[in-house]
């Protein structure tokens, strides 16, 4: 089996790029490290949209925001009954995509539901002591794993391909693309 060498260079700069992230959360004492491999995750499937970083960014603020809400209404009890959350779920999600379709175009829903899931993970296994550092944090987190995580292994991944670059394939076809080429004919 060969391997390209874009497996490799992906791979490699990911994995390394992962260890420097692990670095930086464990030495900054940020706590919430699953939160980066959430975004990064979101915007490697996403196709790495550089150009729509910014609107990533501003609907992870966006799903943060809806966390704060969603939260907040939990706190009311007969909202915090099975009917009344599911109702509540229901209507903030209608109103995320609602308002991402109307006013707020700038915005990517997936990566707003995305952090207001990550955001509610969260509160819901974690007791919050310091309510603005845990937002700060969090958003720091997912950001932290775009760009550490993200842009770096695809600068490294860059400059990997200026130093190797891939090699012409062979003059001559392949077995492959004489069959495909004969098939071709036949029609």
């Amino acid at each position: 089996m060969k391997i390209s060498r874009k497996v490799w260079f992906d791979a490699i700069g990911v994995g390394f790029f992962t260890l420097v992230y692990s670095l930086i959360m464990s030495y900054g004492s940020l706590w919430m490290g699953a939160a980066a491999f959430v975004a990064v995750s979101y915007f490697f499937g996403a196709g790495f949209p550089k150009n729509k970083i910014w609107n990533i960014l501003a609907s992870f603020v966006c799903g943060i925001v809806w966390g704060l809400l969603a939260f907040s209404l939990l706190q009311i009890s007969w909202i915090a009954s099975i009917w009344p959350t599911a109702i509540m779920f229901g209507l903030l999600t209608f109103a995320v995509l609602f308002l991402q379709g109307t006013i707020m175009k700038f915005t990517m829903v997936p990566a707003w539901l995305i952090t207001w899931g990550t955001f509610m993970l969260i509160v819901s296994n974690v007791t919050i002591k310091s309510w603005p550092l845990f937002v700060v944090e969090l958003f720091a987190s997912m950001a932290l794993g775009i760009f550490v995580i993200g842009y770096a292994s695809d600068y490294f991944n860059q400059l990997m391909f200026r130093w190797f670059p891939e090699r012409k394939q062979d003059a001559r076809p392949s077995i492959e693309a004489d069959r495909l080429t004969k098939e071709k004919e036949v029609k």
